[in-house]
């Protein structure tokens, strides 16, 4: 049997994971969602084959699984909302940063299984990343559900342990920011250096792009990948030494562990609300 999935909140990341769920053969008749900018909603059924709905009750009335894709500011409101029509037997999917799923329970009303998520941008594109964790009520079968509507756009660990969420989101949920900032930076070095600006983007995109598919699809070590590359007095040793001397090490480790302590204290501040 199909499972009739519902999206509350249908914004850019709702959007990939029903692309996803469209591209695996999920059949648009099984997927509805509902949001109040109801101006969007002609354009969301033409590209999905879905049915929105403005009244989040109804969307969620009639799912066996509800995607929840609202601001994290919201979210309390918009789940206590419509927590009447909430039944035991359906799972609910947290997309939203930083919200822990003690909340989720409390405000859901009864026991249900929830899963937290944290996807990343790249979802878009089809090359996603998502750490999830599930509560105790989620089941195999519901967390190999999940599994599969996340590799469809992409790919997911499991977390055991929900305070390593916040380092999820220090390693992949923002971690996308981190190289499009370095590609700023490697762009405007090659202008400097006389190339136009699409010559250098697509040299530096494509150069990223290929050592991140190396890095995947290659059995090597990454280390031994870089070395493999790296000839003594170089080009690349140069470059390299230069990026030690500068303090790559104690940058970007100081830079994951601001974004997880931000994220510890955001969770922190939803928490208190």
């Amino acid at each position: 049997m199909t499972l009739k999935i519902a999206f509350v909140g249908v914004g850019n990341m709702a959007s990939a994971i029903i692309g996803g769920l469209r591209a695996s053969g999920y059949s648009g008749d099984a997927i509805v969602g509902s949001s109040i900018n109801v101006e969007d909603h002609p354009r969301l059924e033409q590209r999905f084959g879905m049915t929105m709905y403005a009244d989040n009750k109804e969307a969620v009335a009639v799912a066996d699984v509800v995607f929840l894709c609202v601001k994290p500011n919201l979210l309390q409101s918009v789940v206590e909302e419509f927590a009447t029509v909430v039944r035991p037997e359906q799972l609910f999917v947290s997309v939203a940063a930083g919200i822990e799923i003690s909340a989720l329970e409390s405000w859901l009303g009864q026991p249900v299984a929830v899963v937290r998520s944290m996807p990343n941008t790249p979802a878009l594109v089809g090359a996603g990343m998502s750490g999830l964790i599930a509560n105790e009520r989620t089941s195999e079968d519901q967390k190999n559900w999940v599994a599969n509507a996340f590799d469809s756009f992409g790919s997911h660990v499991w977390i055991e342990d929900e305070a390593q969420m916040h380092t999820v989101t220090a390693l992949s949920g923002s971690a996308p920011a981190y190289f499009f900032r370095m590609l700023e930076v490697m762009i405007e070095a090659g202008v400097a250096q006389g190339l136009d600006e699409a010559t250098s983007r697509k040299l530096s995109t494509y150069a990223m792009k290929g050592a991140a598919a190396m890095v995947t699809e290659l059995d090597e070590d990454i280390a031994q990948l870089r070395k493999n590359i790296t000839s003594p007095n170089g080009t690349t040793q140069a470059a390299l030494e230069t990026l030690e001397e500068q303090g790559i090490q104690s940058l970007m480790t100081a830079a994951v562990d601001a974004c997880a302590e931000r994220s510890k204290e955001l969770g922190k501040e939803f928490a208190n609300k």
